[in-house]
């Protein structure tokens, strides 16, 4: 049997538990939740709870399940860890207390190695995500993000027909700490970054285009808030996008994934120099 755990943090406090649950484990399915609470298999600091209990800010919560909530694998070696991210879940700190890609990989290597990410996709993305096993490994691995060395491209679902259908963008991005967003603008101002993003339209169905997005440079939300200023929001898009549109396609999770990665890798790593990775996108 296994054991998700979390801590309750000052945001939840009052929420029933089984909203709780199903936002702090988020990648769950809804039947598991169910079946724990009918057999009394939720624990709240060592007292077993029910789905209408309040929680309270700094509780331990323990739920009990047979379900195995691995991530899936793309490939995997001594010094790296290469997995398929699914989008609803973080990479590393979760608002919620909760799972996260580093406790469930953590989990996984149940003492082999610590995993450290070399890098982070957003909680709605999904896709290629990478991870090192030791402290060389880490270090070669962030030097060649560092210097945009591993090329890294995406699919996406986006508002309306591209024009042109291919194109290089160039912008400036600033951060909003405070809203924990970003914005775009044109020319240079204090605090701004400048952002490239290519993009080539693969399909147009008259509604939505699929793109294949290359970021020339990688900024936080960079494709997401560069889409939406270009007025093609990304679909599924909720705090940059068009919540009328995302309602009229009954879509709740972002059409955002990094489908492909291209290592160029020296050092311990450099077996890897020029291996290229892909998956499908699930949407």
């Amino acid at each position: 049997m296994r054991v998700y755990e979390c801590t309750v943090p000052d945001r939840a406090a009052g929420m029933r538990m089984d909203k709780y649950i199903s936002l702090a484990f988020s990648l769950l399915p809804d039947a598991v939740a169910r079946d724990a609470f009918a057999e009394r298999d939720v624990k709240a600091d060592g007292k077993r709870v029910g789905r209408d209990t309040a929680v309270l800010p700094g509780q331990r919560i323990r739920l009990y399940t047979d379900y195995a909530c691995d991530l899936p694998i793309v490939y995997e070696d001594g010094h790296i860890l290469l997995l398929n991210k699914p989008s609803g879940i973080t990479c590393d700190t979760d608002e919620w207390g909760g799972m996260t890609v580093l406790s469930l990989i953590s989990a996984r290597a149940d003492g082999a190695y610590v995993p450290r990410l070399c890098h982070r996709l957003d909680h709605q993305t999904s896709g290629l995500l990478l991870l090192c096993k030791d402290g060389e490994s880490e270090a070669v691995l962030r030097e060649a993000f560092r210097e945009r060395a591993l090329e890294k491209i995406y699919q996406c679902l986006v508002r309306g027909e591209m024009r042109p259908p291919k194109d290089v963008k160039e912008a400036y991005l600033v951060k909003d700490a405070q809203r924990a967003m970003v914005r775009v603008v044109t020319h240079a101002t204090p605090g701004a970054l400048s952002i490239a993003t290519q993009y080539e339209t693969m399909c147009f169905d008259g509604d939505i285009s699929r793109l294949r997005v290359t970021l020339l440079t990688g900024r936080t939300h960079q494709i997401r808030a560069h889409m939406a200023f270009l007025s093609h929001p990304i679909l599924g898009d909720d705090k940059y996008g068009d919540r009328a549109f995302n309602k009229r396609f009954k879509t709740t999770s972002l059409r955002l994934c990094a489908t492909e990665l291209t290592l160029h890798t020296e050092g311990c790593l450099a077996y890897l120099e020029g291996k290229r990775f892909s998956v499908e996108p699930p949407f």
